[in-house]
């Protein structure tokens, strides 16, 4: 086997994973609107307008100071199905759960009124990130006991980080804009292992031939050698860590009809991610000595004959594919890639039927088909180009706030909520590293206690994927036998507890 054919194989273990791991919307940012389903653009009435809708921010008095801490525990499951054609079982069998992770999202939010139409502010929020972590791989005892050190193959860890400054303009009674320019940070790291063809499976009948060959002359070689079906596919690990940084706004309106009716529009807007990184890749190789010698040899009698000399290159090829051996490839460093960030955009509602309730409704729509096609480089030359093929996804969302306790300076609110929104990810590109596998269905409820200047709340989501079937490989045909997609059973769901604090001074 070539050094170039192992070069190949594994930059593309490393371009199907490169963007494997979905930037998931988070959205936790603040407890009442996390609460009330993020159904807030057409209210916005607190510090997470700086998220949501910046031009609520003239709803506030002098100060409006606001912290949240998100805990995020998603759990899954996922169960492989078998690669068509040509198996193998390095994979596991069966359901495999996901190692239990926890993530903590903060966010916060600071504003300032010098004056009755201008507010100032600035918000630091995570708009995306999460990760996943697998175990779903043994390796075959033909590669030997050292093959594979990581006990999570699977790994996808990512964050991005929006600090934003934040203006307000109050045009009218009833009219507002805000505009917020934000710097966005994003790291991921993302680890994955890929299973492509043995380049000597389509050899093997040839090298039996010659084997046969070989034995006519010589009896003590064997006339043909078995194909162990572990030996179908080699081990391709890569691990990528990048980082990089974007721009964008945040701009909003919010109109108010009447006492018990506003409308608010916002959207946000960021330049491409420019992703940059190092990487390690690396291909296991089969172990097997007594392969290896017998056809190292058979290589060495073949050269030393000039009637058989040209088969020797194949029979030496084949006894180094046998070594055992973990091939390194130091020739695909310092990745570059642009990543689109989606434009987010949407309207929403807020009516108070009665002084005590208040109703909210968002639709939005995020631009993931952005994420089509993505060039992956190195210095000038484009390695591969990925195909994505992500679709836009419709947000629908409801929440309502009642004020269930009222004893002048000291209130007591009780919140509900929930939406909807469907995976931006095709089947044909699905894989573990994913935390969004199917339609994502969210119920949310929560508590605020007001004591004056201060305010404490409390929410909680209950965030639900259902089961997602993927049957088909994709593309099932595909030459080198690694796919897009990984086929199987997948399972999440999500619980996510939000504490916020916030500090009014009118």
């Amino acid at each position: 086997m070539s050094r170039r054919m192992l070069s190949v194989l594994m930059l593309l273990a490393l371009v199907s994973s490169v963007f494997a791991s979905n930037g998931t919307q988070i959205g936790t940012v603040g407890a009442k609107s996390t609460a009330m389903g993020s159904a807030f653009r057409g209210l916005s009435d607190d510090w997470s307008a700086v998220y949501f809708n910046p031009a609520g921010a003239t709803q506030f008095g002098k100060w409006e100071i606001g912290f949240s801490a998100g805990m995020i525990m998603p759990r899954g499951s996922y169960e492989a199905y078998p690669y068509p054609g040509v198996p193998f079982t390095g994979m596991k069998a069966g359901e495999v759960d996901a190692e239990a992770r926890n993530f903590l999202v903060p966010a916060l939010g600071i504003f300032y009124k010098p004056c009755e139409k201008w507010t100032v502010g600035l918000g630091v929020y995570a708009p995306n990130g999460l990760g996943t972590e697998w175990d779903l791989f043994d390796t075959p005892a033909g590669y030997g006991p050292s093959a594979m050190t990581e006990e999570t193959e699977f790994y996808s860890d990512h964050q991005v980080i929006d600090v934003q400054p934040t203006v307000a303009y109050k045009v009218s009674d009833k009219f507002s804009v805000g505009l917020g320019v934000k710097y966005t940070w994003g790291k991921m790291t993302l680890r994955q292992a890929a299973f492509p063809f043995n380049p000597l499976l389509a050899n093997w009948a040839a090298i039996n031939g010659g084997l046969a060959m070989v034995n006519a002359v010589n009896p003590q070689v064997p006339a043909s050698l078995p194909w162990n079906p572990d030996w179908n596919r080699l081990i391709a690990a890569s691990e990528l860590d990048g980082s990089g940084s974007a721009f964008g706004a945040n701009l909003g309106l919010l109109y108010k009809v009447s006492d018990k009716l506003s409308v608010g529009l916002s959207g946000r807007y960021s330049t491409d991610l420019k992703l940059k990184g190092s990487m390690a890749t690396k291909v296991i190789l089969p172990a097997n000595a007594t392969y290896a010698s017998l056809l190292s040899n058979v290589a060495t009698a073949l050269a030393a004959n000039p009637a058989t000399a040209a088969y020797a290159p194949s029979f030496l090829q084949a006894a180094g594919a046998f070594s055992g051996a973990t091939y390194v490839n130091d020739e695909v460093d310092d990745i570059e890639a642009a990543l689109p960030l989606p434009w987010v955009a949407g309207i929403g509602v807020a009516y108070k039927p009665i002084c005590k309730l208040t109703l909210t409704a968002d639709v939005s729509l995020t631009n993931w088909s952005a994420w089509d096609e993505v060039e992956v480089k190195k210095g000038d030359d484009v390695l591969q180009t990925l195909l994505l093929d992500w679709e836009n996804t419709m947000e629908i969302g409801v929440g309502a706030e009642y004020l269930a306790w009222d004893a002048g300076c000291k209130k007591l609110f009780v919140r509900l909520g929930g939406y909807t929104v469907p995976s931006p990810v095709p089947d044909e590109t699905m894989n573990p590293t994913l935390l969004d596998p199917n339609t994502r269905t969210v119920v949310t409820g929560g508590l605020g206690l007001h004591m004056g200047k201060l305010a404490v709340d409390l929410a909680y989501e209950n965030v639900m994927f259902g089961e997602k079937d993927i049957t088909e490989y994709n593309p099932v045909n595909s030459p080198d036998g690694m796919y897009e997609n990984f086929a199987g059973k997948y399972n999440f769901h999500a619980n996510v507890f939000t504490l916020a604090v916030s500090y009014s001074i009118r």
